[in-house]
């Protein structure tokens, strides 16, 4: 009965400890950043229209770069309550003193929208695809990124006016995050999903003339990520970290339309 009881009392702590380990250290931040884009778009067939852009991101409170980045997409209109659509993005990435290597992102949208009254409501679902140029640990760090985000947006049709103010909200969801394991050698490679992002907005769309556009927002992004990092001798979990990052971000965006 003694030996059962030991062994018990063992189990229990070896487990106690193991959810321990996996619990990670919560690290918040907030931040207020800045976005610029510029833009055009063009008709290349009937209901098939072609875009593209580039966008300097500021974070730190507006001091340091973020990241630039080029995009270029297609977009197709089968009805007037349905576009479907697909875009390449090339992300280069800038940390205090050096640009990261390049990472290449892929799109591919479906965007339902309805009008009511003078509300447009539109709902968009995205698969986000990004891979990495770098080496990385795939127990670490996904590659690639695979991520569902869904957006519903509501814009107000204001009579006589060249404004359209609107709100918006979007959740991503990461699809294929490595499961934290004690150690990377010894354990099986697994993922899981989790809602990695909350997004609100607010912003008005200016219709200047025919051909230009402006768009001045504000996004209050709640962003979850984690960073795990393990022994790379030994294989044994090393940090667990969840990083909650408040970020303020303000931006401004410029479409030319042909």
């Amino acid at each position: 009965m003694k030996k059962l009881i030991v062994s018990a009392l063992l189990l229990i702590s070896f487990v106690t400890l193991s959810a321990q380990e996996l619990t990670p250290t919560i690290v918040n931040t907030n931040d207020f950043r800045g976005r610029i884009e510029g833009g055009f778009e063009c008709k290349i067939a009937k209901d098939l229209n072609l875009e593209a852009g580039i966008e300097m991101r500021l974070k730190s409170d507006f001091q340091t770069v973020d990241r630039m980045q080029t995009s270029i997409g297609i977009s197709y209109e089968p009805s007037k309550y349905l576009t479907v659509g697909a875009d390449y993005i090339l992300i280069n990435t800038h940390e205090p003193g050096y640009w990261e290597k390049p990472r290449h992102r892929a799109n591919v949208n479906v965007e339902g929208s309805l009008k009511v009254g003078r509300f447009e409501l539109s709902l968009r679902e995205r698969v986000q695809t990004t891979f990495r140029t770098d080496s990385v640990n795939r127990f670490e760090k996904m590659n690639p990124e695979v991520v569902l985000r869904s957006r519903l947006k509501a814009e107000y049709k204001i009579r006589h006016s060249r404004w359209t103010p609107y709100l918006m909200f979007e959740l991503n969801n990461t699809l294929n995050a490595p499961s934290v394991v004690h150690n990377y050698k010894d354990d099986p490679y697994s993922t899981e999903c989790f809602v990695s992002r909350y997004r609100l907005g607010v912003g008005a769309k200016l219709r200047i003339d025919r051909h230009n556009r402006l768009d001045f927002f504000y996004y209050f992004d709640y962003d979850r990520g984690y960073n795990i990092d393990y022994k790379g001798n030994k294989g044994d979990l090393k940090g667990y970290l969840q990083e909650n990052d408040h970020r303020h971000i303000f931006g401004i965006s410029y479409k030319f339309k042909l």
